[in-house]
């Protein structure tokens, strides 16, 4: 038996493979205009300070001033988040969708699997109540002939 090909995994790949060149040409595009350019400075700006600042905290010193960068290293640090945050959210989406995707597959299995049960429930009920009827019927045939089923003794 040949196993399914995993077309929903392939397309995740496929999506999260073509989000880094989408990624690029975001940064690109957003580096071309005033207004985009001072959000990627500022973007740029902060996470120079907070990364700074982490490094200086994580070596056990405390952070007096943090010089900031020049304002096209600037922007090259900020297109630079702008760009691994687009890789990473649509890395993370299609985790989250491929998530949802294995609980819905469970749910189905054990929906499938829970009315198995109710057969099976339904059909040992039936066997049962035919049972019953048999014994119902045994007994009364025993009622009706009023004497004992093993017989001692020589009558």
């Amino acid at each position: 038996m040949v196993a399914a090909l995993p077309i929903t995994k392939l397309a995740g790949l496929l999506v999260k493979t073509l989000a880094k060149p989408m990624a690029k040409r975001i940064k690109h595009e957003c580096s071309r205009f005033p207004l985009t350019q001072k959000l990627l400075v500022n973007i740029g700006q902060t996470t120079h300070a907070l990364t700074s600042r982490l490094t200086i905290w994580s070596a056990g010193y405390k952070v007096r001033s943090i010089t900031p960068l020049e304002p096209e290293k600037a922007m090259s640090k900020g297109a630079d988040f702008l760009g691994e945050s687009i890789v990473f959210l649509v890395g993370g989406g299609v985790v989250v969708w491929e998530y949802g995707l294995s609980k819905e597959k469970e749910r189905k299995k054990e929906e499938k699997r829970l009315q198995e049960m109710d057969e099976d429930r339904a059909n040992l009920q039936t066997k049962l109540n035919a049972l019953d009827v048999r014994l119902a019927a045994i007994e009364r045939v025993i009622k009706a002939n009023n004497r004992p089923l093993v017989l001692f003794g020589g009558e």
